[in-house]
């Protein structure tokens, strides 16, 4: 089974026996929306879709996801908070650019390096960056979703404007099937290990004040 969906069973089974609801209320997400989310995703893998010739978006690995990720951005809070955000994502998208100038998306990517897939060096990139760059669940799961969906469409793109024959790039796939959820779930793993540190006064809540109508305000 791909890498993607994989993931995605791992972390519905997780959700729903309760595992990951820290998580989820640093979010600002429930259960319920966590569930739907993931069901849809795995769902949705099965159907993808032409964007643009040689462009193509998976429902389940990038549809989904990145509606997702665009909903945390929209609702991170202040603007200074989206804005944070949206930075994130396009350092995010840059760092796995540059990666993909050596293992570009679509290619065969099997390395002699340790037998190591360069589409796990796209996840584990965008990853790391999105959450340095992010510093919370929210921005770090955002930031690693649409970083790599957006440097595959500027893959895209620069092979079109060099009038390269178009190799097949699945956004948010990296070129290997649902490379931009297992980035989203490494940088909220990197979140939950190392802490975040992206906006104080939030860090300072309380699971019962981040909960709907908990008040959302920092205890003195």
């Amino acid at each position: 089974m791909p890498m993607g969906p994989m993931a995605l069973v791992l972390v519905l089974i997780l959700t729903y026996f309760g595992f990951l609801d820290r998580t989820l209320i640093r979010m600002g997400l429930t259960v319920r929306q966590a569930l739907v989310a993931l069901l849809l995703m795995l769902l949705g893998s099965r159907f993808t879709f032409a964007l643009a010739p040689g462009l193509l978006l998976n429902v389940g690995t990038g549809l989904v996801p990145g509606a997702a990720a665009v909903y945390l951005l929209l609702t991170a809070g202040p603007a200074q908070s989206s804005i944070r955000t949206l930075g994130a994502a396009l350092a995010t998208a840059g760092a796995v650019y540059l990666v993909g100038i050596w293992f570009p998306p679509g290619q065969p990517t099997e390395l002699n390096f340790f037998y190591v897939d360069a589409q796990h060096i796209f996840a584990a990139m965008a990853a790391v960056v999105g959450y340095a760059a992010g510093g919370t669940r929210r921005s770090a799961f955002a930031a690693a979703v649409l970083g790599t969906m957006l440097a595959d469409v500027a893959h895209h793109a620069v092979q079109r404007w060099e009038g390269l024959p178009p190799v097949p790039i699945q956004v948010g796939g990296g070129g290997f099937w649902g490379t931009g959820v297992v980035a989203g779930f490494l940088a909220l793993a990197l979140a939950d290990l190392l802490g975040e540190f992206g906006e104080p006064e939030r860090a300072r809540l309380t699971e019962a004040e981040l909960r709907p109508g908990g008040g959302g305000q920092p205890r003195p």
